[in-house]
């Protein structure tokens, strides 16, 4: 990098760094290839913000709707089988009257879902999200598509398999995609945006499904379910191939200085201890650019960016930050996975519908209201930086709505629990994967930690499946208390998760950890490369709680 662009650099660095962010893996032969010593680096800081501004706009209209339908889409292909019951599935497949034929097919969908699911985020870098992402809902439409020809229960159980394969990538890919667009404060909304598909699939395919069901042809209305939603899948998979961005190099409908404030707002700063103050930490700006520049100029460092370690992929398994997130996923995901798969059957023994098509209709009410609440809660954490609070008073919502819906025996009230305990469930996946992205650091140890983190909360989904027995109906009493037990282990668990934060940041501010950097110093290593190698273990990343 030549004179001129470094100092353009380090001015960028001093409008751009705010305290809060972490240290961010960023390709140096990026900034060397877009951020010149022209434009940006002149700007004052309000044309600097109106810039931001114009660009995060540009972002959200172009990569947020597409991951929203991407995992509308998923969630609809996976849990519209609860639809497909209520219009003759189990009978139409002579699978038993009990139910436990159905809670096989649920079942045989996560295993693979839960095997593939980390390999799959570690090949996303390697093949580009524009082609790898697109690839996978090609694969799972077709699947989906084909569920709706199936003719025998052990056929459905081989689709599901299948369904479950081709599946298992998304969630974590796309979480960890938007990582490349948006810095860490602003993951909390775009997660919810998208996630908030879920939701939307069920009101969606709640309407859909009515709908479709009232089709009365071979195999039965519940394979028309499987054949049009599959069908629409494959069609967007095909689009995304063209549409969906590869990363900021390849954004549409930018300006080459949005394009390169693009680049430079993904820096974050490095922060330093005072020597005026006691054990202080304060943001060096300067030495944020000095550092970066010198990467950029440091070959060996260059050589060991963006290389597959194993080792960061191993210390995801010993990190205690995220063992608990991954853990409390599973006891809240139990729940959610509960509500989309039995929600329909539980309203429906609640005798206020006449029909199945009035107990489809009556699922749209709660998975809006849960839209609704998940955007509210993400807006909120984002802007004030409330991770664990935000998650903590969902869980209570989650809490109070299984409780209601449990113990109440007026039928208007424990439907009235259901949209409470939607909202609650709904909202907490998108905060969960949020503050995980935030508290992790180094790109493959952050792509094995969220597909880590869905592992569990896909484990949930097994565990969802037998947990509502038809013979149980309309208490379900081990379905709810089993959600209820486990979704008050969640809010210990993620209150531990925060105090161990909360104790480690203090160690180093403290210089209790500074060994780790003083040992690669002596070694020879260029700032640049400890910061990558150590990641969120470095001394100077500062969690967000």
């Amino acid at each position: 990098m030549s004179a001129p662009a470094a100092q353009a650099e380090l001015a960028q660095a001093r409008e751009a760094s705010s305290p809060g962010d972490s240290i961010h893996e960023t390709k140096h032969e990026s900034i060397d290839n877009h951020v010149d010593d022209d434009d940006i680096d002149s700007l004052n800081p309000e044309q600097r913000a109106a810039l931001e501004k114009s660009l995060k706009k540009k972002l959200d209209w172009q990569i947020v709707p597409l991951c929203l339908m991407l995992y509308l889409l998923s969630f609809l292909d996976r849990t519209n089988i609860g639809q497909a019951r209520l219009n003759g599935l189990e009978q139409d497949l002579k699978m038993s009257k009990d139910g436990r034929d159905y809670r096989i097919a649920l079942t045989i969908l996560y295993v693979p879902y839960i095997v593939f699911e980390i390999p799959s985020n570690l090949v996303v870098k390697r093949f580009g999200p524009a082609r790898w992402i697109p690839f996978l809902v090609v694969c799972w439409g077709l699947v989906s598509t084909f569920q709706g020809l199936v003719t025998s229960k052990v056929g459905l159980y081989v689709n599901r398999a299948f369904l479950g394969t081709t599946e298992a990538g998304i969630l974590p890919a796309l979480a960890l995609y938007l990582t490349f667009f948006y810095k860490r404060e602003e993951l909390g909304l775009r997660q919810a945006l998208y996630f908030s598909g879920a939701s939307l699939s069920g009101t969606f395919g709640g309407l859909l499904a009515t709908a479709i069901g009232l089709i009365k042809r071979h195999p039965g209305g519940w394979a028309w379910i499987f054949i049009i939603e599959g069908l629409f899948t494959i069609l967007f998979g095909v689009a995304c191939l063209f549409i969906l961005p590869n990363d900021i190099s390849k954004l549409w409908w930018v300006t080459p200085q949005e394009r390169k404030l693009a680049y430079a707002r993904m820096a974050p700063p490095v922060t330093t201890r005072a020597p005026d103050a006691e054990n202080a930490v304060v943001p060096d700006v300067a030495a944020t650019a000095e550092k970066r520049v010198a990467a950029v100029a440091d070959e060996a460092s260059l050589e060991y960016t963006g290389k597959f370690v194993l080792r960061e992929v191993m210390r995801t398994f010993t990190d205690p930050v995220v063992l608990l997130m991954a853990a409390s996923g599973y006891a809240y995901a139990t729940l959610l996975y509960s509500n989309a798969f039995f929600s329909p059957t539980i309203i429906k023994s609640l005798g206020i519908a006449k029909s199945t098509a009035e107990s489809q209709l009556l699922s749209v009410p709660p998975t809006a209201a849960a839209f609704f609440v998940s955007i509210t809660a993400a807006v909120l954490s984002d802007r004030y930086r409330w991770r664990w609070i935000s998650i903590v008073v969902l869980i209570l919502i989650s809490i109070a709505g299984v409780g209601l819906a449990y113990g109440s025996k007026v039928a208007s009230q424990r439907y009235g629990g259901i949209i409470l305990l939607s909202c609650g469930t709904y909202s907490i996946p998108p905060l969960g994967i949020s503050w995980m992205l935030n508290n992790t650091a180094g790109l493959y140890k952050r792509a094995t930690a969220i597909a880590l983190y869905i592992v569990f909360t896909n484990s949930g989904g097994i565990t969802s499946t037998w947990l509502f027995y038809n013979n149980e109906a309309p208490r379900f009493s081990r379905g709810f208390l089993v959600n209820l037990c486990l979704n008050a282990g969640a809010l210990v668990l993620v209150s531990v998760a925060e105090l161990y934060m909360i104790w480690e940041g203090k160690q180093r501010k403290a210089g209790k950890r500074d060994h780790r950097v003083n040992k690669l110093r002596d070694q020879g290593w260029s700032d640049a490369k400890i910061r990558e190698y150590l990641g969120d273990q470095h001394p100077e990343f500062e969690y967000m709680l």
